[in-house]
């Protein structure tokens, strides 16, 4: 069976991106390979920001990449230095700075591009969005 590592980089309110990587990892899992983690990169930490509301009709992401965080134990790994860059930050990174609250909460969790290059080690592909 393949383990896979997604990549995601293109934010949740472009186009079909965010549906398509969802549907290609439960039919990876549904497969019986599995997801070792989702690295949210660029303008795809946008994703991760827990103050996105859910708009009828849409898909709403944050609360997709959750549900499947919590269901298949898949690893949620934000790049802390796009994230940043971005106002996404955690609690620390908020008390640090004057911030009242963090957009950044569990499943996701920071992560630098070096900790993402070696969850890459244990995967057999990597798929981009």
């Amino acid at each position: 069976m393949a383990q896979y590592s997604v990549l995601i980089t293109s934010p949740p309110f472009h186009g079909d991106n965010t549906l398509r990587a969802l549907q290609f990892i439960g039919g990876v899992i549904d497969s019986g390979s599995t997801i070792d983690n989702v690295f949210f990169y660029g303008d795809g930490v946008y994703h991760t920001n827990n103050l996105m509301l859910e708009a009828g009709g849409e898909c709403f992401s944050f609360g997709e990449w959750k549900k499947l965080s919590e269901a298949h134990n898949v690893k949620l790994l934000v790049c802390i230095t796009a994230a940043v860059k971005r106002g996404i930050v955690s609690e620390q990174e908020a008390i640090n700075n004057g911030i009242a609250s963090a957009n950044l909460t569990a499943p996701f969790i920071q992560a630098g591009l070096g900790e993402f290059f070696t969850e890459l080690h244990n995967c057999t592909r990597l798929v981009q969005f």
